[in-house]
């Protein structure tokens, strides 16, 4: 019986057993052993994390790679798009606490929770100082850019805070929770009417840089952008630059282009701008969720049928 080599890419004893008593077939490599004798690499057929695009290459005999995360295009060399390597992910388990993060963050501004942080810590009661100053999500319009699992949540949340929710797509298809689907044609009217944006795209060719000079240009003065897919779907200089000129209420991000950001970046010292080290979709269970997608799929590879959270490689999610 020829066995099936099987990297996992952390050191999780329990995983482990799992795997291995999923079948007899198995062989289960671990990265320490990966590390003491790199010829292994060759040999393996399914990597579930632990691999970068540098080993891709000398990964031969590879069938099958599941990501313990979403985001995708730190592996996505040309080799890789084009062999016949299924790319499989964790998308969907990072839905609730990354729309968790993006509230709290819009609520932190618009109910300005921060300053009232401020003054606890002086021991004052100012609350005569916020009045008319502060913001109510109800009425306001969210515009959901990318309506995948992220953003699908976010606009149910949305909903429940009393918001009109508008979306943008590139198929332009509908969704139950968004009131209004835009397309990329209409791309520009979405940013027009959004008084809020919540960005959860995932970097791909197409995205790079879905926000920029053009999209600040037609955005509300005091519309607020908030930002937890990948730091370069915004054009960072044209976000700066709309800050900086009063043509944008506030950023809110937890990722930036580049990342981390140098010390000397302005955006760390913008008043309208709030940055939290890239773990919005942290949160307990998180590998117990993610084991649970891969263990689904090892099921399914060893019986022979179709995974899921199959990656386009081509499209790049």
């Amino acid at each position: 019986m020829t066995k099936i080599k099987l990297l996992i890419g952390r050191d999780d004893p329990g995983l482990r057993e799992r795997v291995q008593a999923a079948s007899d077939r198995i062989e289960v490599v671990t990265a320490e052993q990966l590390k003491e004798q790199p010829g292994l690499l060759g040999e393996l057929e399914i990597v579930y994390g632990g691999l970068g695009r540098e080993q891709l290459p000398r990964a031969g005999k590879l069938r099958w790679l599941q990501t313990g995360g979403a985001g995708v295009n730190g592996l996505l060399t040309p080799e890789l798009r084009a062999s016949e390597v299924v790319l499989t992910n964790a998308s969907g388990i990072h839905a609730e606490p990354i729309a968790e993060h993006m509230f709290g963050m819009l609520l932190m501004r618009t109910r300005r929770l921060a300053e009232a942080w401020d003054q606890q810590k002086t021991r004052e009661w100012r609350g005569y100082a916020f009045g008319e100053n502060v913001g109510m999500l109800a009425g306001m319009t969210l515009g959901v850019l990318g309506v995948g699992a992220i953003g699908g949540h976010s606009a149910r949340v949305g909903k429940g805070f009393g918001m009109r929710v508008i979306g943008l797509r590139r198929t332009g298809a509908p969704h139950p929770d968004v009131e209004r689907m835009y397309s990329q044609d209409e791309r520009l009217e979405f940013f027009r009417e959004s008084d809020v944006v919540m960005n959860s795209l995932p970097l791909t060719e197409g995205t790079r840089h879905a926000m920029g000079w053009d999209e600040f240009a037609v955005m509300k003065p005091a519309a607020i952008v908030i930002n937890t897919g990948r730091g370069g779907t915004i054009h960072t200089d044209a976000l700066v630059a709309a800050l900086r000129e009063g043509r944008l209420g506030a950023a809110l991000l937890d990722v930036t282009d580049p990342e981390p950001l140098p010390e000397d970046h302005p955006l760390w010292t913008m008043e309208n701008v709030f940055i939290t080290p890239h773990y919005s979709g942290a949160h307990p269970g998180y590998w117990e969720r993610a084991d649970r997608i891969f263990l689904e799929n090892l099921r399914r590879y060893l019986a022979g049928e179709e995974l899921v959270n199959v990656v386009d490689k081509r499209e790049g999610y």
